[in-house]
């Protein structure tokens, strides 16, 4: 993930740099938004995990078993 976040914030430097040659612009521009949907699903992904964890400490009921 981190790797991911550093890569992003490379490739939009790369775009807001006035010495990027035009032609690059939009590959740079696929890949960066590539990338953020990686992050996004990612992001989702350590959500839905922590919410799955935090359940699972319940009192004990004994009557329900």
């Amino acid at each position: 993930m981190e790797l991911l976040l550093v890569l992003r914030n490379r490739l939009a430097k790369a775009i807001d740099d006035k010495a990027t040659p035009p032609r690059d612009l939009s590959s740079l521009s696929r890949r960066l938004m590539e990338v953020s949907r990686e992050i996004q699903a990612l992001e989702r992904q350590e959500a839905e995990d922590a919410e799955q964890t935090d359940g699972g400490d319940d009192d004990f009921d004994p009557s329900t078993v």
